[in-house]
C-alpha cells in the first residue's frame, strides 16, 4: 500500500505531490479538519467505533447492560445475589471449611457471618447441622418444638454406639424365638427404691429401681443394660414389665383354676 490510501479510504483528500509548498498550511489546516470530525462524529460498530457519543448510548449499541445490572455468575453457572437492606451489604455465601452456608453482613460494625437455619440445622446450637443423611452430634439434643405422637408411632430407643432407633418388635430383627414359661424367669421383682437425681431439683424424691442392684441378682441382671465401659447404665424397662406382667397372669390363671375347682367340690358336697 502507498501513503495516503488508508486516508483516502476514509474519505479524506490526498496529495498528488504537485502542488504549490506555498500551499502547505492550506493542507495543513485540512488535516487538522479531519482530525476534529474524527473525534467529534460517531464512529459506527462496523468502522470499529462504539455508535454512540455517550457511555450509555454505547452500552445499548453494544448491548452491553449497565454495570449496576450486569448478573455475575459462579463455576456452577448462577447467578450471584447481593441484597441491600437499610446499611448493610447482605450476601449469600457458602462456608467450605464450616460446612455450613451463611448470610455475610458488611456494614459499619464490620463483617460478620451468620448460618442459615435449614431444615438440618439445629438452632440452639449455634449453626451446628446435622446431615439428612446422617450426623452426629457430640453436645445435648434439645426438641422444645417437637411434635406430639398422635399416628402410628414406635417407642424410640438409644443403643449402645448412641444411635437412636425405633423399637424392633418384627420377627424379622429376631432369631432364637421360642417360648418360655414365666415361672421360670424366677424372682423378677426388684426391690423399690427412693432416691434424687444428683442434678436434680433438691428435695424432689423419686421413686424406681436401681441398675446395680438388678445387676446383683441372677434373675433380673438380663434386664440391666450396661455402658461401654461394662458398668451398669440403666434398666430395659419395658422388657423387665412385660415379663412380670406375664408373671402376674401366670399367677392369676393358677389361682382362678384353683378357685374354680373348690367351688366345683363344694358343690359335688
Amino acid at each position: 500500500m502507498a501513503n495516503g490510501d488508508d486516508a483516502l479510504a476514509a474519505g479524506m483528500d490526498i496529495l498528488t505531490g504537485n502542488e504549490d509548498r506555498r500551499n502547505g498550511w492550506d493542507e495543513d489546516n485540512k488535516t487538522r479538519d479531519y482530525i476534529a470530525r474524527r473525534t467529534s462524529i460517531v464512529t459506527p460498530l462496523e468502522k470499529g467505533g462504539t455508535g454512540a457519543t455517550t457511555a450509555a448510548g454505547a452500552r445499548n449499541a453494544l448491548g452491553v447492560p449497565a454495570t449496576g445490572d450486569v448478573a455475575l455468575r459462579n463455576g456452577l453457572g448462577f447467578v450471584y445475589g447481593v441484597a441491600q437492606l437499610s446499611a448493610h451489604n447482605i450476601g449469600f455465601y457458602r462456608n467450605d471449611g464450616a460446612n455450613r452456608t451463611v448470610v455475610r453482613v458488611s456494614s459499619g460494625a464490620g463483617q460478620f457471618d451468620e448460618a442459615i437455619v435449614t431444615e438440618g440445622t439445629l438452632p440452639g446450637l449455634m449453626g451446628d447441622t446435622v446431615k439428612t443423611s446422617g450426623g452426629t452430634i457430640t453436645g445435648s439434643l434439645y426438641l422444645p418444638n417437637s411434635s406430639p405422637a398422635i399416628a402410628g408411632y414406635a417407642v424410640a430407643y438409644i443403643n449402645n454406639d448412641g444411635r437412636v432407633s425405633r423399637g424392633a418388635s418384627s420377627e424379622r430383627y429376631k432369631k432364637y424365638i421360642s417360648a418360655i414359661d414365666p415361672a421360670s424367669l424366677g424372682d423378677i421383682f426388684p426391690d423399690l427404691h427412693r432416691f434424687q437425681m444428683r442434678q436434680g431439683e433438691p428435695g424432689a424424691w423419686k421413686y424406681g429401681w436401681i441398675a446395680e442392684r438388678l445387676a446383683e441378682n441372677p434373675d433380673t441382671e438380663p434386664f440391666v443394660v450396661y455402658n461401654e465401659q461394662g458398668a451398669p447404665e440403666t434398666i430395659d424397662f419395658i422388657a423387665l414389665l412385660i415379663a412380670q406382667n406375664a408373671q402376674h397372669h401366670q399367677a392369676m390363671d393358677l389361682m382362678a383354676q384353683r378357685i374354680a375347682a373348690l367351688e366345683a367340690r363344694h358343690a359335688e358336697s
